[in-house]
């Protein structure tokens, strides 16, 4: 299924990054491999993560782990170009939060993720701390308004 053009809009990410291509990710039909598209995408959250977290009460932080991680190929990624991840939240639940990125290299959008986070701790989930949710509502998306239609504006 194809993500709705505007997740493909590097404008509304709050959050951007470089991430170096490997010779050694390239697959027999000289692109990169989907495992390590994935793998961009992991060290991508982890800056955001970082960038987050460092704004949060460490008082208040717990576990958080990955729910459901989800990859829509759109191009494909050639090695020695660099690509550059775009990072946001898109939903901030009681216990969870969606993180929405984009992929793009040479200036086009080559893939789009989304991935779930819950707070655990061993009984299960908790839920978000003010604070957190507080940095998380500051990185939010800012999807465009859309018409009766359903066609972004």
């Amino acid at each position: 299924m194809k993500p709705p053009a505007w997740r493909q809009d590097r404008a509304v990410y709050p959050f951007s990054c470089a991430i170096q291509t490997r010779y050694m990710d390239e697959d027999s039909l000289g692109h990169i491999n989907n495992i390590s598209v994935a793998a961009y995408y992991d060290e991508a959250r982890s800056r955001f993560s970082r960038h987050v977290f460092a704004k949060v009460d460490p008082d208040e932080m717990t576990r958080i782990v990955t729910a459901d991680s989800r990859v829509t190929y759109l191009a494909e990624v050639f090695h020695k170009d660099d690509v550059e991840v775009c990072t946001g939240i898109l939903h901030i639940g009681t216990a969870s939060y969606e993180i929405g990125q984009a992929m793009y290299q040479d200036g086009r959008c080559v893939g789009i993720c989304t991935t779930t986070f819950v707070q655990a701790t061993p009984a299960g989930s908790s839920p978000l701390s003010a604070s957190l949710k507080a940095v998380l509502q500051d990185m939010i998306i800012h999807a465009p308004p859309v018409l009766a239609r359903g066609a972004p504006v």
